[in-house]
């Protein structure tokens, strides 16, 4: 057994850049895989849309500042007289049993208790209002392509990992059947690497399942279809990248740059043009109008123009809308306290993501002190085991535990990767 010399390749390379499918049609990278979904997926149409039908909304309030103008045109016939007299029990007379009449007219508003300026201002909140949720969808729709984008890279690298791994139990197969068919190693050695590259030959089925999955979605999110035919273009470091200390950002400070708080912002502004609305709703109206009028009835052709003033005073709508005001005062309030109540979660949410952050930076940090230690523990045991001090056993699981401490970087690179986006985007750095 001394004599059976062997290496054991190194599974550390993990990059993908240089494992590139040959037959695949574009390269993406992360930054053209966000553009690509923000251009295509069917949440940023659907958002776009809303956003637009918030601008006609506004345009069509903004309508109620013009005259209000009808024309309307009238003809009839009866089958008796619309009126009849009776003279003198003896001779019925009747007339109009056909007529004609038409008007035009134009109704000017010219105080309507407010309804009209603090209707067009809670259209614009509204508008406002789409356009951030608008900027929040594309928000969540940025995050979900970024977390599929590092679960496919770290798939392919554990993949790259694995790869190697396989490579590496190949060439000690090989070299233990030459150690069993020289008489210096146990039969049973060489069915143990046997079983356990079958074991990671299994693991390659599933991990190649997972990277068709995570492609399909991926292409899926950036209007690609199912069956797009690309690759991404990426690269787990070898190194623990730096930790982005510069990121941090207090709470307070970031939560009026976020889109969940300013949604909250505009919630209580609309809430307090709603009640505006609401009081306008019981103060006078007053309108001012013109019009001309046509008739054709008793045979004469009639017509006439006519300037008009009206004047509406709800003296019983404060019966009912004075609790309506107070209904519209308590949404207020509430709108008021979800701001504050919703607004110190936001905070509380933002230094969770943060603390994920950093946590995901230190497992790197651990994992990549693993790998160090596992490989020395992969160095010892093969010497072990060259000189027979120790079992093909023992070797075999040094190497996997060297192939885990690589595997749990990866994932934590990943994690790491995830953290950081979904902070800068909790904090509104975008």
């Amino acid at each position: 057994m001394k004599s059976l010399k062997f290496i054991i390749l190194s599974i550390f390379a993990f990059g993908t850049g240089a494992a590139m499918a040959a037959d695949t049609d574009s390269i993406l990278t992360l930054e053209r895989c966000v553009e690509l979904t923000l251009a295509n997926n069917a949440a940023v149409r659907n958002a776009a849309n809303n956003t637009q039908a918030a601008v006609e909304m506004r345009k069509e309030t903004f309508t109620k500042y013009f005259p209000e103008v009808s024309a309307t045109g009238l003809a009839f016939w009866t089958h008796n007289d619309v009126f009849e007299y009776n003279i003198l029990d003896l001779i019925e007379i009747g007339f109009i049993n056909k007529g004609k009449m038409a008007s035009v007219q134009a109704l000017q508003p010219v105080f309507m208790g407010g309804q009209i300026v603090n209707g067009n201002k809670l259209a614009a909140v509204g508008e406002e209002v789409a356009r951030l949720r608008q900027r929040q969808s594309n928000d969540d729709l940025r995050l979900t392509t970024e977390s599929l984008y590092w679960k496919l890279a770290t798939l392919k690298a554990t993949r790259q990992a694995l790869k190697a791994a396989i490579a590496t139990l190949d060439t000690l197969d090989n070299q233990v059947k030459v150690a069993v068919d020289a008489g210096i190693a146990m039969r049973n050695d060489l069915l143990k690497v046997q079983l356990k590259r079958n074991s990671y030959r299994t693991e390659m089925v599933d991990l190649d399942n997972g990277i068709t999955l995570v492609k399909m979605l991926l292409g899926q999110y950036m209007g690609q279809g199912t069956e797009g035919n690309f690759d991404i273009e990426c690269e787990v470091p070898r190194e623990v990248p730096e930790f982005p200390s510069e990121l941090y950002i207090p709470g307070k400070s970031a939560l009026p740059m976020t889109v969940d708080y300013q949604l909250l912002q505009k919630n209580v502004e609309a809430k307090e043009l709603e009640k505006r609305i609401e009081v306008g709703k019981n103060l006078p109206q007053v309108a001012v109008g013109a019009g001309w009028f046509y008739h054709d009835l008793l045979k004469q052709n009639h017509n006439f123009g006519a300037l008009m003033v009206g004047i509406n005073i709800p003296l019983s709508g404060w019966w009912g809308g004075s609790h309506a005001i107070k209904r519209k005062t308590l949404a207020i309030d509430n709108a008021r306290n979800e701001l504050v109540d919703l607004g110190e979660k936001l905070e509380i949410e933002m230094l969770d993501k943060w603390n994920n952050l950093t946590a995901s930076h230190r497992k790197m940090d651990i994992a990549m002190e693993g790998i160090a230690e596992s490989k020395e523990n992969l160095r010892l045991n093969r010497l072990y085991y060259e000189a027979g001090m120790s079992t093909i056993t023992d070797l075999l699981e040094a190497e996997a535990s060297n192939k885990e401490s690589i595997d749990e970087y990866i994932a934590a690179y990943g994690a790491f990767r995830v953290a950081r986006s979904a902070y800068i985007i909790s904090t509104g750095q975008m």
